[in-house]
């Protein structure tokens, strides 16, 4: 959480509050939220494809704020999901996701603390 850490820093330094780092965590919370959907209905479909994409976009938008658990994952599902939709693929990108939720409510609790406690 070192690049969130930094980021709470630049956000103090302006003016004392914390609205930019507590937008960008609502706005990730949303995000993630949304794109896990989007993910569950592409396996139920088994489009890889999509998963990959939503993989791609879920990593870098949870390496912006320094969860690096998650964009690892992240990266694992957007390879796995590249190739063809067999059964060994869809039940390990089943099994990523199922872990990347899991790191995520890890790191959701983090960021929570760290977004009320920003410490400086």
């Amino acid at each position: 959480m070192e690049v969130f850490n930094q980021i709470v820093e630049l956000d103090d330094e302006d003016d004392g509050d914390n609205s930019f780092v507590s937008g960008m965590v609502a706005d990730y919370f949303a995000q993630v939220d949304s794109t896990f959907n989007k993910m569950d209905q592409a396996m139920y479909t088994k489009d890889l494809k999509t998963i990959s994409d939503l993989g791609h976009f879920l990593k870098g938008s949870s390496a912006a704020l320094g969860v690096k658990q998650v964009s690892l994952t992240c990266e694992k599902i957007q390879n796995m999901a590249k190739g063809a939709p067999t059964d060994k693929a869809v039940e390990e990108v089943t099994s990523l996701l199922k872990r990347v939720k899991e790191e995520y409510s890890e790191a959701k609790i983090q960021l929570q603390l760290l977004k009320e406690c920003c410490p400086t």
